[in-house]
């Protein structure tokens, strides 16, 4: 017979004094209830009650058994109350994996706001530029760019796409001006390397058949994409970043984008969880928050973009 149902039925019998209320609050019969409690005499090896027509007492040994299934059944009690809270009030530890070329300002004030809302859950975050084994490498969430995933058994949920824009610094264009795309393969590639997307095709893509067998001038490679930015803004070359990364720079003058009218493909950003079934209400708040802000702040895009002569635009941000 189930230990931990014959302890039930012992505690009971033993604050009642009595089989059939017992057998009636448990709603089973009185042998069932009798049964129970002879069971686990029959595996402790020791009477825990002394029975007569009239009274049920309990024995020396039955007195201490009785307090410590006491705090035993309150002890399992709490741990299914909180197994069963998990799935619907979020709390505890999340471990989130991110690849570092996501944004990680976004990401980061993204994990802040959602800890605003839901205070009891403390983020632990890695960033690791490889796809994360959940399992294997203790994860709860992973966040990766890509252009498609990988077949997994993983679940995932598309948080966004990232408009992608060329640029390069007004002072690296005005030493090195770039009038068409075809003057493209002439100048030094800048990008991000990524286990999960193939190499950066971004030439092909704006000059087309112009690049085609062109031998490039040189390309600068790296895994960060915070490094890529503060090459670009060096005056290191021509790069294609996520909007995300450079809008604010646009904007204030320091980097120029080139040739809007040729836009790039996306980059996708997913989030990964391991299951569809009894999902933690941490790991489901938070898909949930990431779906809202930060979808908004990386599906960001330069408002109006319109065709623009790269050297008159350099030109114009060198003169303010």
């Amino acid at each position: 017979m189930d230990r931990i149902f014959s302890m039930r039925v012992f505690s009971r019998v033993a604050e009642t004094g009595n089989f059939s209320v017992v057998a009636k609050h448990m709603e089973c019969s009185a042998g069932n209830i009798s049964r129970a409690v002879v069971s686990l005499e029959a595996h402790l090896h020791t009477r825990l009650l002394q029975r007569t027509t009239r009274h049920v007492s309990l024995t020396e040994c039955g007195e201490r058994y009785y307090h410590r299934c006491k705090k035993i059944l309150a002890d399992l009690d709490d741990a299914e109350a909180e197994a069963s809270n998990a799935h619907t009030l979020p709390r505890g530890r999340l471990r989130v994996h991110a690849v570092p070329d996501i944004g990680l300002k976004q990401l980061t004030s993204t994990i802040v706001e959602y800890r605003q809302v839901f205070p009891a859950v403390s983020v632990d975050l890695k960033l690791l530029p490889r796809m994360a084994n959940l399992i294997e490498d203790e994860f709860d969430v992973s966040i990766v760019s890509a252009l498609a995933l990988p077949d997994s058994r993983n679940v995932s949920r598309l948080i966004g796409r990232c408009e992608r824009m060329l640029v390069a610094a007004p002072d690296y264009l005005a030493q090195h001006p770039i009038a068409t795309v075809n003057d493209l393969p002439n100048h030094t590639f800048m990008h991000t390397s990524s286990t999960l997307d193939p190499p950066s095709g971004w030439l092909a893509e704006i000059a087309g058949h112009a690049a085609a067998g062109a031998a490039l001038a040189g390309q600068f490679v790296v895994d960060n994409m915070q490094a890529l930015r503060v090459a670009l803004l060096a005056g290191a070359g021509v790069g294609a970043v996520p909007a995300y990364s450079v809008v604010d720079d646009i904007r204030e003058g320091k980097l120029v984008q080139l040739f809007p009218e040729h836009p790039l493909q996306t980059t996708n950003v997913f989030v990964l969880y391991p299951s569809r079934r009894f999902v933690d209400a941490k790991i489901r708040t938070f898909v949930e928050f990431l779906s809202v802000s930060l979808k908004e702040k990386l599906d960001l895009q330069i408002e109006n973009p319109v065709a623009v002569d790269p050297s008159a635009e350099v030109h114009a941000v060198l003169q303010s």
